[in-house]
């Protein structure tokens, strides 16, 4: 039995110390804390001084992205007009240099209006 009376002082202060230890890092994590709150509240009003938006998760955040610059909206009738008699997708799509997809698009509405039909090798206007 002696030898468990010499462990038991030993455990003892281990505890000890690990309590002051721990209470130390956790004062430490609270005065870290607050200066994260005081450095988000400045950057909060320097952003609001920019007139951004604030990011919500942090600097890891992604940064909202800005739209491109818009394209000119086109008069597809004038386009249909400057066209050839024939035509394909991608005579349009070079023409507006737009995606083939927009080409397609606009001749089924000019198919549905009856102003072009389909031909040989793409379509023809009416």
């Amino acid at each position: 039995m002696p030898q468990r009376a010499a462990r038991l002082p030993l455990l003892a202060n281990l505890q000890r110390q690990a309590t002051t230890v721990l209470a130390a890092v956790t004062t430490e994590i609270k005065q870290r804390e607050q200066e994260l709150a005081a450095l988000k509240a400045e950057a909060a009003r320097w952003q609001s001084v920019r007139r951004e938006p604030t990011r919500e998760n942090g600097p890891t955040a992604p940064i909202p992205r800005k739209r491109a610059t818009k394209r000119r909206r086109l008069d597809w009738t004038v386009i249909l007009k400057e066209l050839p008699t024939r035509f394909t997708t991608k005579d349009i799509a070079q023409k507006t240099d737009r995606p083939v997809a927009h080409a397609y698009t606009y001749v089924s509405r000019w198919m549905k209006e009856k102003k072009v039909r389909r031909g040989k090798d793409g379509y023809e206007k009416m």
